[in-house]
């Protein structure tokens, strides 16, 4: 059956302490599985509002109940290879590694902290209003470039200049590949 729970973020004001999203209305899903990721467990469900799988973090679920209603979304839930499902969500970097600036837009600071976590060795700091810059030992790999690479454009690596520059090379070896557009490649 269905579950209902309230869903944590954080701010750049107080990293430590999570708040309530969407001013703590209720998230109702339809649970599937349990996957673990970097240590962290995530629930894979069906969100009623989105019609679509998301993954919840374990630990920024509250008030966590049943819901007495009939779970929906089996068809979408069959459709999913979950190793394949898994390795999307939760890319793996693998390279060296190097400490490293990446500024945000503040809406992406969950996402931030999902990845980066907020131990030791991980700092954050507001950049302006709109953004922060998180500091942290990165694998420097085309994962890593690809990841950042996803939330297009509004995610910029600071510091060093030398992970700059390869993250710069990267996007000119993908540009000269559409340049030539040739079928062998």
């Amino acid at each position: 059956q269905k579950i209902s729970f309230k869903y944590l973020k954080y701010t750049i004001n107080d990293v430590e302490h999570p708040t309530e999203r969407r001013q703590g209305k209720l998230y109702k899903v339809s649970p599937y599985r349990l996957l673990l990721n970097d240590g962290n467990y995530y629930l894979l469900a069906f969100d009623d509002w989105s019609k679509e799988m998301r993954t919840y973090r374990i630990d920024r679920m509250k008030e966590v109940e049943l819901v007495n209603e009939p779970r929906e979304g089996q068809e979408v839930f069959a459709e999913i290879d979950i190793e394949t499902y898994t390795t999307r969500v939760f890319s793996m970097f693998g390279g060296e590694k190097q400490h490293v600036g990446i500024r945000f837009i503040n809406p992406l600071l969950d996402a931030a902290i999902d990845r980066f976590g907020t131990g030791r060795g991980v700092f954050y700091r507001p950049e302006g209003e709109k953004h922060f810059v998180v500091t942290t030992e990165v694998e420097i790999s085309d994962q890593f470039f690809g990841w950042i690479c996803g939330f297009s454009g509004k995610v910029k690596i600071t510091s060093p200049d030398s992970v700059v520059k390869k993250f710069v090379a990267h996007l000119d070896k993908i540009r000269k590949k559409y340049e030539s557009c040739s079928e062998d490649e």
